[in-house]
């Protein structure tokens, strides 16, 4: 079994045996799924559960839900799809949300630049079917959540996770948030689907992502989580 795979499902069983959740004030459940931005990575030392720093509980905190969050490190949209659509903690703890939060892509585009050892190494042949597997993933986990829940869907597009990188990452990512939000205007039509510009949000905000990190320090949790709100509310 794959090192990754291994986390998976270590974090899936915990998750299962002790929720880390909100408290209800108002009966809403938010779920939270993805990767390690809504599990608030690096906000905590050991980063063995998610952080209540993270945006899905300030969102749940703002706005009176209960969270739930099932976000997972390393996570990438492939995993992603694969557990909304046969995963049972997840299926279960999503069935009967009222909202459910997506982020997820950022793994998909970093394990191409950790594979070649550098942002500056990545070449279109490589980075072309990426961005088309991770498109064609993110429709296919908001039709899988369609069809599972009732809950409104609410999905974050991709924020720049090295704004030092200028044109060579914002160009890729530019182009992926377009067709993001192609995606969910297309699918508003048949399902109540919301997308948040995280991307134009952290945009010329370097102080919003952890020092020689790729994750968001606690403002940036705030700024998602505004953001969100808004999502919400819509």
């Amino acid at each position: 079994m794959k090192p990754m795979k291994v986390i998976l499902v270590i974090l899936m069983i915990t998750q299962l045996l002790t929720p880390f959740s909100a408290e209800a004030k108002e009966g809403g459940h938010l779920v939270a799924i993805g990767d390690s931005i809504p599990y608030g990575y690096n906000l905590t030392v050991d980063n063995k559960m998610p952080s209540g720093a993270a945006f899905p509980y300030l969102i749940g905190n703002k706005a009176g839900l209960e969270v739930t969050n099932l976000g997972i490190p390393g996570l990438t949209s492939k995993e992603l799809l694969q557990a909304v659509k046969t995963n049972k903690v997840f299926r279960e703890t999503i069935r009967d949300a009222d909202y459910v939060l997506v982020y997820i892509g950022g793994n998909d585009l970093l394990n191409v630049v950790k594979k070649n050892k550098g942002l500056k190494n990545v070449t279109v042949e490589e980075i072309a079917p990426v961005i088309r597997d991770l498109l064609f993933n993110v429709y296919g986990t908001i039709l899988t959540l369609d069809k599972l829940t009732d809950a409104k869907i609410i999905v974050y597009n991709i924020y720049n996770p090295y704004p030092a990188a200028g044109d060579k990452l914002n160009t890729p990512l530019s182009y992926i948030n377009k067709q993001y939000a192609s995606l969910v205007e297309l699918l508003s039509h048949f399902t109540e689907v919301k997308l948040v510009n995280a991307y134009k949000a952290f945009k010329g905000h370097p102080e919003y992502i952890l020092p020689k990190d790729v994750h968001p320090t606690s403002e940036g949790q705030k700024v998602l989580a505004r953001i969100g709100l808004r999502a919400l509310h819509s």
